[in-house]
């Protein structure tokens, strides 16, 4: 009985043990399962990725980062590379994003951008921070799309330099990075955590993807267009801005019926956009 206990300290009903047992056992299946498939796709080099999916998506339910799960699917994505290149970076990309190798970045743009907002607002700092920053970063799908939002008003209304935003986001990071045990920064926002949960490791942007974000802040300060028409023409094909523009007026129910032509015409550029990667074979 002692044993028992120490196996199980929080005292769980038998029954849940059980169950979770027969959920590891399952999961052991199923990796098995992919590893013998995987094996025969590389030996047979098959290029359905229909088919292999059918396989491969379940490894997807019980990933974590680091573990033999998610190293059997990068060596699934290694598959892909070999035939479809680009497919196989989005494949990563996507992974890594969803497994929270890339929330780091976003907290740290908001931590940037909220002592900027105090900086600037005084008193009124925070409260400016969500209403105009939180508000827009934290409901951005991907990382990218947080981290430009978090920045975007804070260079459009407080006439910050975009470069120097994204610098003190990259300087504010690598301190993180440097102590990773001090994830003081999960909570330390008030507001809701951003999903996806960031992991214990973090995988920073490159130098392509920190020009990326500086040039979607800067195409995204209207203060900087001469008219609204020139402003609206900017976002043709950049679909960065265009994202985190919508996320600003959807997000904003007095703007957005104010801007609803405008609104439209975003949309229309995603639509377009997307309908072309498709017909791409992207």
């Amino acid at each position: 009985m002692k044993r028992m206990e120490e196996n199980n300290p929080l005292h769980f009903p038998q029954e849940m043990i059980d169950m979770f047992a027969e959920i590891a056992k399952q999961q052991e299946a199923q990796v098995r399962q992919c590893k013998t498939m995987l094996a025969g796709f590389k030996a047979t080099g098959e290029t359905d990725l229909d088919y292999m999916d059918s396989y491969m998506d379940c490894l997807h339910d019980f990933m974590e980062q680091g573990d033999d799960v998610e190293s059997l699917y990068l060596e699934y994505i290694s598959h892909i590379a070999t035939f479809n290149p680009l497919e196989a970076k989005e494949r990563k990309e996507d992974l890594e994003e969803s497994l929270g190798y890339k929330t780091e970045i976003a907290y740290a743009a908001a931590y940037v951008a909220r002592n900027i907002c105090r900086a600037e607002k005084g008193t009124e700092g925070d409260e400016f921070f969500k209403s105009h920053c939180w508000r827009v970063g934290s409901h951005g799908h991907d990382w990218k799309i947080m981290v430009t939002g978090f920045l975007y008003h804070v260079v459009e209304d407080l006439d910050c330099d975009a470069q120097r935003l994204v610098q003190l986001t990259k300087e504010k990071l690598t301190e993180w990075m440097r102590e990773p045990k001090n994830d003081f920064w999960r909570y330390d926002f008030d507001e809701e955590e951003l999903m996806p949960f960031a992991g214990e490791k973090c995988i920073p942007p490159s130098e392509e993807e920190w020009n990326e974000l500086i040039d979607a802040l800067n195409l995204l300060n209207e203060k900087t267009a001469k008219d609204k028409n020139s402003y609206l023409s900017r976002f043709k094909d950049k679909y960065l801005p265009i994202k985190v523009k919508i996320e600003d007026l959807e997000h904003q129910p007095s703007r957005k019926e104010e801007h609803h032509l405008f609104l439209q015409m975003l949309w229309d550029y995603v639509d377009k956009q997307e309908h072309d990667q498709l017909m791409n074979g992207g």
